[in-house]
């Protein structure tokens, strides 16, 4: 059987998870998972009675953004120290484009938290129910990676746990602080 043949037969039995897994890979996974863990942070980490919903939700997009913007231009920087001799600019929109992963990491948890609070959830209750989806998503990313390594079993259920695991300490972060 060609290596083509292969990857049809083991796309058709995999489907779905293996085309989420392919899509997550070619957006940069590691950050997309920054994304979604400074985005749990910063909701976990105000108090809601020191500034209004709406404040929030400004907050966490500014550190969302600033955290990406900081992370491509590091990455702009590191390829210039490793002889890269295109100018800065150029460099910074490549890596701009190709962190923008970290703001889609952090997107689903400030969706929620924004739409929760826009169906009258509680504060608590809308840092809560983005703190869950942060923890699922992570060990989803988990599942998807241990599922495209051929991994299975407990071991694939370690490596999902073990993604999952950041989400977890945000989540009881959050309990501890509130």
């Amino acid at each position: 059987m060609s290596t083509a043949e292969t990857a049809q037969v083991r796309r058709r039995r995999h489907g779905l998870r293996v085309t989420v897994a392919q899509w997550l890979a070619d957006l940069h996974p590691a950050g997309m998972m920054h994304g979604a863990v400074v985005m749990g942070a910063a909701l976990a980490l105000v108090d809601e009675d020191a500034v209004s919903s709406e404040a929030v939700v400004g907050a966490a997009a500014g550190v969302l953004a600033v955290f990406w913007l900081t992370h491509a231009y590091t990455d702009a920087l590191g390829l210039g120290l490793g002889g890269e001799r295109k100018h800065l600019v150029r460099r910074l929109l490549h890596c701009g484009r190709r962190d923008s992963a970290i703001l889609l990491g952090g997107l689903p948890a400030l969706l929620v938290f924004s739409v929760a609070l826009g169906f009258d959830a509680g504060y608590g209750e809308a840092v809560e129910a983005a703190l869950w989806v942060t923890l699922v998503l992570l060990a989803g990313c988990g599942y998807l990676a241990a599922h495209v390594a051929g991994i299975t079993g407990w071991r694939a259920a370690a490596e999902s746990a073990f993604a999952g695991l950041f989400g977890a300490c945000m989540v009881l972060l959050n309990t501890g602080l509130h």
